[in-house]
């Protein structure tokens, strides 16, 4: 069974990033796939300390990456940019927890969502990650998302569903040693 790990790169539960990704996770689970998310809001600062040295949560933070097929991140831009906390959540992995495993990105938020969505891709690429389709981004999300679970902009609804079949097939190509390692 394809397992996907689903990241809110927001911190606060029911933000609009956080009904996105669950939005998605739902697709995901109505292909076959089983999903499970992990809040990156309880991880300490990574400070180069030894591994053993930090808390317990960032052991199960990698250990959740690597019993992953494949990730989901709802990312909000804030300032231009990927919030601080996901980044410090990224820095966390490498190739052993997310190397040649396919990811998919949801960019989403009030302005301009392009930022944040390009910086996680350029990070989880640069740690191994196989980006599996366009990101998604959602601009404007009052307008284009709205206050429900669901998008409120058809285009939006369809490029998600684009985005996470995509990802579902990447994650089984995987799963059949078909994608290359990192």
């Amino acid at each position: 069974m394809v397992r996907i790990l689903g990241v809110n790169g927001s911190l606060r539960a029911g933000s609009t990033a956080d009904r996105a990704l669950q939005y998605a996770l739902g697709l995901l689970r109505a292909e076959g796939a089983a999903c499970e998310t992990f809040d990156i809001g309880g991880l300490t600062l990574l400070d180069g300390r030894p591994d053993d040295a930090y808390p317990p949560s960032v052991a199960a933070w990698r250990e959740a990456c690597r019993r992953a097929d494949g990730f989901v991140i709802a990312v909000p831009s804030y300032h231009g940019a990927m919030p601080g906390g996901l980044k410090n959540a990224l820095d966390f992995i490498d190739a052993p927890e997310a190397g040649g495993k396919p990811f998919a990105v949801i960019a989403i938020a009030g302005g301009s969502a392009e930022p944040g969505g390009t910086d996680v891709t350029r990070v989880m690429r640069h740690i191994g990650g196989l980006a599996v389709a366009p990101d998604v981004v959602v601009s404007r999300a009052a307008e284009h998302w709205g206050k429900g679970p669901e998008p409120a902009d058809p285009d939006v609804a369809a490029a998600v569903e684009r985005s996470m079949r995509a990802l579902f097939r990447f994650c089984l190509l995987r799963e059949a040693g078909s994608l290359p390692g990192p």
